[in-house]
């Protein structure tokens, strides 16, 4: 995709408007930054317009609490149609409960491998770029303040987190249906950077 997109300018018009209210307030801006990140990634990788739209509303369908889930996709269908929709439920990971409690980070990842096995191509995309961005603000976070604020940044233990990208490598190559060997190649190597981080 090249140049201004109406579609993309009015997704993330429309998760500012609904996402920005659930910002943490120890962590407003990663939180924030979080869909436009995603989406400069795909978009690095040369994702297409439906993708891009369809990766920065995964996050609205991400934090709603279950029992709004339902109502949140109906909405998004409205507005930026069926097929956005479907990519974008198929690439969500549920992140709270209907307490508006995040689920633990484990339980999360666990569930997301399930969700992997069956997932869609483009939402696999929005999968490993999401996961890219985790990865390297992982590596941040290691290198500027040491590998025990993982946990403390809403990840798990440091060696459980290095773990997880060892077994999410799995999951995907196991994926002979997806061709975004580019994006797997950096997700491979962000997550032997930060195994050697909290190794050392």
């Amino acid at each position: 995709m090249n140049g201004y997109s109406d579609r993309v300018h009015h997704a993330f018009t429309y998760v500012a408007k609904h996402y920005a209210p659930q910002a943490p307030p120890h962590a407003p801006l990663p939180f924030l930054a979080l869909p436009s990140n995603v989406a400069l990634i795909l978009a690095r990788h040369g994702a297409d317009e439906t993708t891009l739209v369809a990766s920065i509303l995964h996050h609205l369908i991400e934090i709603a609490r279950p029992s709004a889930r339902a109502q949140v996709e109906v909405r998004i269908g409205e507005r930026f149609g069926p097929v956005i929709l479907g990519i974008a439920s198929d690439a969500a990971t549920a992140r709270v409960n209907d307490a508006g409690e995040p689920h633990p980070w484990r339980a999360r990842k666990r569930e997301m491998l399930r969700q992997l096995i069956a997932m869609e191509p483009r939402a696999l995309d929005i999968r490993c770029a999401d996961e890219i961005h985790e990865c390297g603000t992982s590596i941040a976070t290691v290198q500027r303040l040491g590998p025990e604020y993982l946990e403390v940044h809403g990840l798990d233990a440091p060696r459980e987190v290095a773990g997880w990208y060892d077994d999410l490598s799995a999951t995907l190559d196991r994926r002979v249906d997806w061709p975004s060997d580019p994006m797997r190649d950096e997700l491979r190597r962000l997550a032997v950077r930060l195994s050697a981080l909290v190794q050392a």
